[in-house]
């Protein structure tokens, strides 16, 4: 299936529900919404799990690079804080 052929359903009362339903359906399983949880929030959600990623793989980086103890068992307790930070999203 091409993107062309893509099949959107037209559900909501408003053209706000219309929209956001299009939204979850483009996006698939890569949007994640709880109950009562607006499209915003939602989005903002995902970038913050995404910047988190991407400073846990920095982080990484850095422990793998540095050659003190000392300062690699200081990168390990932050790199535990935003693993902790993002399970909790």
């Amino acid at each position: 299936m091409t993107e062309d052929e893509l099949p959107l359903k037209m559900e909501g009362l408003n053209v706000d529900a219309v929209y956001e339903n299009f939204v979850y359906q483009i996006a698939g399983d890569t949007l994640q919404a709880g109950d009562n949880e607006s499209l915003q929030d939602v989005v903002e959600r995902d970038e913050k799990i995404k910047n988190l990623k991407k400073q846990i793989e920095v982080l990484q980086a850095k422990i793998r690079k540095e050659k003190q103890l000392n300062v690699q068992m200081k990168l390990n307790k932050e790199l535990k804080s935003l693993k902790n930070a993002l399970e909790e999203m």
